[in-house]
């Protein structure tokens, strides 16, 4: 009876021991696990902070660029109202020669009736 029980206690202490190896391969594979998830998004943080320098990076160029046509329109508007400031005014009073030949376009018109203040209606 002794080595029946003896059997017995060998036999549960190896399905012991095997619960154990098994658990112990589980909880490995489980941590290697979590260190390749925590790899993956490591890399997944790296990516996206390079992609947000990248847009910056494009921004901050746009802005520049946007900059840059702003001084140059500025510019162009500039020289071309020192252009009309040295031709002569488009409002101008005719001479009295002139003036008996003098017929306003309809665009003429319509810039003058809005100077008078009036509604677009």
């Amino acid at each position: 009876m002794t080595t029946f029980l003896l059997i017995i206690s060998f036999i549960i202490d190896g399905i012991i021991i095997l619960g154990l190896l098994i658990l112990t391969t589980k909880i490995k594979k489980t941590e290697e696990l979590e260190l390749r998830q925590k790899q993956v998004a490591d890399e997944i943080e790296d990516l996206f902070t390079s992609y947000l320098l990248e847009l910056k990076e494009e921004n901050n160029q746009m802005s520049e660029w946007i900059n840059t046509s702003k001084a140059s329109s500025f510019k162009e508007r500039d020289s071309l109202e020192e252009r009309k400031a040295d031709e002569a005014p488009l409002y101008s009073t005719p001479d009295l020669d002139q003036k008996e030949n003098y017929t306003p376009t309809l665009h003429s018109k319509i810039l003058i009736m809005k100077q008078n203040g009036s509604s677009i209606e």
